[in-house]
């Protein structure tokens, strides 16, 4: 059973993850810690410096920072700084004796069942990856360490159905689906019109992935249609001056704006028209979710994984072809084009999120997963 803080033992809960800076796992991390904080000690392992969190965070839970955040380049202190991550996380655990160990992030997720495998306090050990394995930097190494070491695990959580066919070599009956929660703190849209001039907004990293260059040339060809629009690109990332440059080279700068990295995000999305999701892979698309739960129509890519999922096509939602800027292009056109539509669309999506509902139910198969036998 899970013990409460009125019981005479409390239960120690760890959750571990690199950073508590933006995105969608440190969200998440942060949003069950708090959930499980109701009724457990918890703390929460990084390997970053200071105690900086991007996202609201109880008082209750403890954060223990190891330092550990070195971008080695050469192949020597990469193994160095493993092997110190390992020991590390090994002492903490030890000192600790946590009976719950939840990690997040594949690197992370190795890192960590390496380092607790000779500890025997710790009941139940549970890991979840969020991205696409097949788009990590090194996919043939975390392949082959994921299957010598995920075994370890008591649970893998994922987010998806579709993502459980990269997992073959765990035991089935280990790999659990549930799917990320949402910030209760969002403004939802109420306007089922569109504003005079039509806002776009799109949340991700400035990285390939993303497929921000297939957004622009369909924007582009919408301009060309003389719509009237803005298009918002909320993050920070790699590519942001290719983007930038791309935007010049379309003559968009009218049009579309980068707008950096937001924490008030989930107080922006009401304020748009439609969302739109151009990302060429997923693990699972957050933003999406989000957006959703704001009840703004969304236009998404059927990249694996996650959109189709989450996403009733012409339903509560409208899907395109992935990495085609034309199709995407004719789903924009045809859905500002359909007023009748877009509204049917906007009422399925007040019907369909029920945030505290959706939340509950997450976390009811979270609670699940940590009882003690």
């Amino acid at each position: 059973m899970i013990l409460t803080k009125q019981s005479q033992h409390i239960m120690k809960i760890c959750l571990a993850i690199s950073t508590l800076s933006s995105g969608g796992a440190e969200r998440n991390a942060c949003l069950l810690g708090n959930y499980l904080s109701k009724e457990n000690s918890v703390s929460i392992l990084t390997f970053q410096k200071n105690k900086d969190c991007f996202y609201s965070i109880s008082k209750e839970i403890k954060i223990l920072n190891l330092n550990l955040l070195n971008n080695n380049q050469n192949f020597l202190s990469k193994i160095y700084n493993f092997l110190k991550r390992i020991y590390s996380i090994n002492l903490n655990l030890r000192t600790r004796k946590p009976d719950v160990l939840i990690s997040f992030l594949e690197t992370m997720n190795i890192t960590v069942l390496i380092s607790s495998l000779f500890i025997k306090s710790i009941k139940i050990k549970i890991i979840s990856d969020r991205n696409n394995p097949e788009k990590s930097e090194r996919p043939i190494l975390n392949l082959i360490l994921k299957t010598i070491f995920y075994r370890f695990c008591s649970y893998l959580v994922l987010q998806t159905k579709g993502i459980t066919k990269m997992y073959k070599f765990l035991n089935k009956s280990k790999i659990k689906i549930i799917q990320n929660t949402i910030t209760e703190d969002i403004k939802c849209r109420n306007i089922k019109i569109f504003n005079k001039k039509l806002k776009f907004i799109s949340v991700g990293r400035l990285e390939k992935q993303k497929g921000y260059d297939v957004l622009i040339e369909a924007l582009y060809l919408l301009k060309k249609k003389n719509i009237n629009f803005q298009c918002d690109i909320y993050g920070v990332g790699s590519q942001q001056k290719i983007i930038k440059e791309m935007i010049d080279r379309y003559e968009l700068n009218n049009f579309i704006f980068l707008k950096g990295v937001s924490n008030n995000i989930l107080h922006l999305y009401h304020k748009y028209d439609l969302y739109i999701l151009s990302s060429r892979f997923e693990g699972f698309p957050n933003s999406l979710l989000e957006a959703l739960a704001a009840r703004v129509v969304s236009v998404s890519s059927n990249c694996n994984f996650g959109p189709t999922e989450i996403i009733s096509n012409n339903r509560t939602g409208i899907i395109f072809k992935n990495n085609n800027p034309k199709d995407l292009f004719e789903k924009l056109y045809r859905i500002i084009s359909n007023k009748k539509k877009y509204l049917y669309i906007s009422k399925n999506l007040e019907k369909k999120f029920n945030l505290k509902k959706y939340n509950t139910e997450k976390f009811e198969k979270w609670k699940k997963l940590i009882q003690i036998d």
